[in-house]
Formats: C-alpha cells, structure tokens, sequence
C-alpha cells in the first residue's frame, strides 16, 4: 500500500477484523470499481461465489474484494493496480472479514459480503465446482416475450435489455430482477405490460406531468436572453422517449430526450406502473 496515506488506510482498515483467514474466490465478469477515502482510493473487484477454506463450506451470492491504493498509484497504474484480477478466474486469497455484515434497508447484500485483501497466494487454481458455476453465470438468460420480444439478462448488473415499440418508435428497455429469483422476472415483465398495455395514455401523462414540473426550469436553462419562452405546449412537444426502466415491483423511470433545453440531460418520469406518477427531474 505504497503511498497510502496514515488516514486513509486507517479508515479503511477500521471496517474489516484483525484475525486473518484464506478464501477461494471465483471473480465475476464486471470491471469493478474504486471510491475516493481521503486522498487514497478503495478498490473493488467482483466475485460470484467463495469457498471458506475454514468452514469447507462454497457459499454462493455476488461480493466484492477490497484493498487501497494511494492516489499517485490509481493516476499512474489505474484502480485494478497492484493485483489486477481477470475476469472469470478462481484465486486463493489471504484475506480480513467485514466487522458488520448488517445490511441496511435499500442497500444491496453484495456490499456487505465483502473481504479486504492480504495476500494473493495463488492465481488460476483449479476447482471443478467453481467452474461450473462460471459455466452456468456465462450462459445467457433470455425472456422472449410473444408481445414484447427478446430480453437478455446482464448477471452482474440484475438487468434485463431489450427493446420493444412504443408508439411506433423503438425504445430500449431495462427490467431489474433479482438475478436468482425467477419470480421477479415474471413479475417485471408484468408491470411492463401494464404499462405499454397503455401507451399512448401513459405517454400523455408522462409528459404533461414532465411539462408542469419543469417547463420552468427549462426557461431558467435557456442560454439565449433573446429566445422565445418555452410554454408547456412547447416542452410537451419536444421531449420524446428514448427508454424506459421497470422493477420487478413496478417502479419505473421514463428517460425523454430534453431536445437540448436541459443542454443533454435527460427528462426522468418516476412513477409506479400500480399507483402513477411520483415525481419528474432531469438526470445526466
């Protein structure tokens, strides 16, 4: 942890026990990530599923490892630095335990089943069970829909992509799912339906609820002192939907295209496919 500042390592440390212990790790097919702790960098990388070398026990569920790098290292190196972990490849790793596994409401589980790194003690190792649920996590899972068409389902983001036609313009579509429970495909897909059951309803009401709540703003974005003001006629008309996003509860967030009054960021609806619209704003 060259470079690592005193606070930060500190800090970083505090979250994990003391007590030392060796796991086998199979690393998903996600990039990872990095967040900012004081002027050093907490690094990711995923995995599937671990086996407890103290326990002998494989227990599956996404989780992450962890370690710190100083922010010199992430500018000349990058985040995946000094271990760089490939996609799809078992590891046996000295590693500390997370102090409190809590998961509060609204966080997702894979977050607190996370472990700091030591040690890489050894890299491509063999273990025929942890393979096979490799082989299983790339073999892509599909709903094909006879009204709605195909979707593809993304295992390490717990989405589904696709495509269908919504007033006669093609728009891409996300369904998140609990990635294991094939029920909230199912119900996802549902609350899908409910909604482009009645397009072109639901679409008059996205954007006259878009056009109350931000014709305003879209007046005080407007860079030209000489442009005619933007009436809500005018906002209705010019945004157009270019996807939508449904949960497996049927929340939903409708992306419109702002026709730049927002100079690029796009007009979100929010709202459940069960109850209506909540609120609208712009994000991007």
């Amino acid at each position: 942890m060259k470079n690592v500042t005193s606070k930060g390592f500190e800090v970083f440390e505090s979250e994990y026990r003391k007590e030392e212990k060796e796991i086998t790790i199979l690393t998903s097919d996600s990039s990872g990530g990095a967040t900012k702790c004081y002027d050093s960098w907490v690094c990711s990388k995923y995995f599937l599923v671990y086996f407890d070398v103290s326990s002998n026990e494989i227990k599956k569920g996404d989780g992450r490892i962890n370690w710190l790098i100083s922010d010199e290292d992430n500018r000349k190196h990058g985040f995946t630095w000094p271990y760089n972990f490939r996609n799809g490849t078992i590891y046996r790793l000295k590693v500390r335990d997370l102090i409190d596994k809590t998961v509060p409401e609204g966080r997702l589980p894979s977050y607190y089943n996370r472990f700091m790194v030591v040690e890489v003690i050894e890299e491509n190792v063999h273990n025929d069970e942890l393979l096979s649920i490799l082989a299983e996590y790339r073999t892509p899972s599909i709903i094909t829909d006879d009204a709605l068409g195909k979707f593809v389902l993304d295992k390490d983001l717990g989405l589904f992509e696709g495509e269908i036609t919504w007033l006669d313009k093609i728009i891409l579509v996300y369904l998140e799912v609990a990635t294991e429970n094939k029920d909230s495909w199912t119900q996802a897909m549902s609350m899908l339906h409910a909604l482009t059951e009645q397009q072109k309803q639901k679409d008059i009401e996205f954007r006259a609820f878009a056009a109350k709540e931000l014709t305003n703003l879209a007046n005080d974005w407007s860079q030209d002192e000489d442009a005619v003001e933007i009436s809500k006629k005018d906002f209705i008309d010019r945004i157009s939907l270019t996807s939508l996003s449904v949960t497996s509860s049927g929340d939903f967030t409708a992306y419109y295209n702002d026709d730049d009054m927002f100079l690029g960021h796009a007009v979100a609806v929010y709202g459940n496919s069960l109850t209506g619209i909540k609120s609208a704003n712009i994000e991007g």
